[in-house]
């Protein structure tokens, strides 16, 4: 799927490792590793020479302008899958702590010793209690009394495992709704790169230098990542790994043309809620929440059965369920339902980002760029104290020439 000739094998391996261990401190850490070695020293941005001057001074001035990741071109969030079955065993943990308490107030005596220790051993502690729970309670029971209280447990299990999935859903959906992204080229006097990024070369760009270690620059460096290039968008099975990362969603990019002096650079992160939004959001996303609930799939779901017994032992099949409710949420018919109020939750934050980023160490002009500009540029970069040059060729070389 990455052609190696162009994606050095470091960037595969990179991806690989920020697509599978965004919990692993210890793989994170060699992740950054092979980045920081292969990060080139300057990266760029080229703009067009329609740019409106009150851009081109807030470039001068560190500012950079970001988008919705999810809006962009290249954008594939099908190859991120959604760790439910972790997300739920952690959720429910902390509802099972409670469950234990309540027991222990009731009757101290209830849970033994070594059965707490196989329910903390277990696969699944919250789902082993309830079934521990139910053995040991329903030893003097009817069979009747029996199957109403195995029907109350299912019910009980499957209500609080599907309302995390459900939650786990959109907060993911918010998570990456919440992404902006800007890319960033290099090298940024090579005329292969001038002839792709500009229009016949009338445009500009703007550089940054990463020479020297600061604060800043190590905080900007560690959100930036190297883009891997594909022939055709790449789905889920093409990849012999999982994808949790939803950051992987905005690091390939479809270039059939692509050659060695593509080395592009994209600068992700993520917006946090301002208390405004927040409430904003408790108000938007409770419609979608409570239709999506009441969706006939999941209230369908909500009745099944998925208590099992096991060489006379009972277990839940929580995998099953986990399979049914994903189905559903990303089914075409859900979407339908609840797009338009979902939307509305989306509209909370702009399409764009501006942030602080870093002051530019030069502006380079394009060899054909508009003579008529050129003062205005010059006046724009000399006021914010940042150089600026034209690009010149000289029988085939490109150089940098002070205006």
């Amino acid at each position: 799927m990455f052609d190696e000739t162009i994606n050095k094998k470091w960037k595969t391996d990179f991806f690989k490792i920020f697509a599978t261990n965004q919990n692993n401190p210890q793989e994170l850490e060699n992740a950054d590793k092979l980045k920081i070695e292969h990060f080139p020293p300057v990266i760029a941005q080229y703009y067009p020479e329609n740019t409106k001057k009150e851009e081109l001074d807030k470039l001068c001035k560190g500012k950079l302008t970001l988008t919705k990741s999810k809006l962009l071109d290249n954008y594939n969030d099908k190859i991120i899958q959604t760790n439910y079955e972790k997300i739920i065993k952690s959720q429910l943990n902390n509802l099972m702590q409670q469950q234990i308490a309540k027991l222990e107030q009731e009757d101290p005596n209830f849970l033994k010793d070594e059965e707490k220790e196989i329910i903390n051993k277990s696969n699944f502690p919250f789902i082993k209690l309830m079934t521990l729970v139910y053995t040991k309670d329903t030893d003097d029971m009817t069979p009747e009394d029996q199957k109403q209280w195995k029907e109350y447990m299912n019910q009980f299990i499957t209500q609080q495992i599907v309302f995390s999935i459900v939650n786990a859903y959109f907060t993911m959906k918010l998570y990456q709704d919440n992404i902006y992204s800007t890319t960033f080229q290099t090298p940024y006097n090579n005329q292969q790169t001038w002839e792709k990024y500009t229009d016949n070369q009338t445009g500009f760009n703007v550089v940054y230098d990463f020479k020297e270690i600061t604060e800043n620059t190590v905080r900007q460096l560690k959100k930036l990542f190297p883009v891997l290039y594909v022939n055709q968008q790449p789905k889920r099975e093409d990849f012999d790994y999982t994808i949790y990362n939803s950051h992987c969603a905005s690091l390939l990019k479809i270039n059939s043309n692509y050659t060695q002096y593509d080395n592009e650079w994209n600068y992700i992160t993520n917006h946090k809620y301002t208390e405004t939004e927040y409430r904003m959001l408790d108000n938007l996303l409770e419609p979608v929440y409570n239709t999506t609930m009441n969706s006939s799939k999941i209230q369908e779901i909500l009745k099944n059965n998925y208590l099992e017994t096991d060489n006379d032992e009972l277990n839940y099949n929580y995998k099953h369920l986990i399979q049914d409710v994903s189905s559903i949420l990303d089914s075409e018919e859900l979407h339908n339902i609840i797009e338009d109020k979902l939307q509305e939750v989306y509209n909370i934050t702009e399409n764009n980002l501006e942030l602080t980023f870093m002051k530019p160490e030069a502006i380079y002009l394009g060899i054909n760029f508009p003579q008529d500009k050129l003062e205005t540029y010059k006046q724009i970069a000399q006021e914010n104290d940042v150089a600026i040059f034209q690009i010149k060729e000289k029988e085939g070389t490109y150089f940098k020439a002070l205006i």
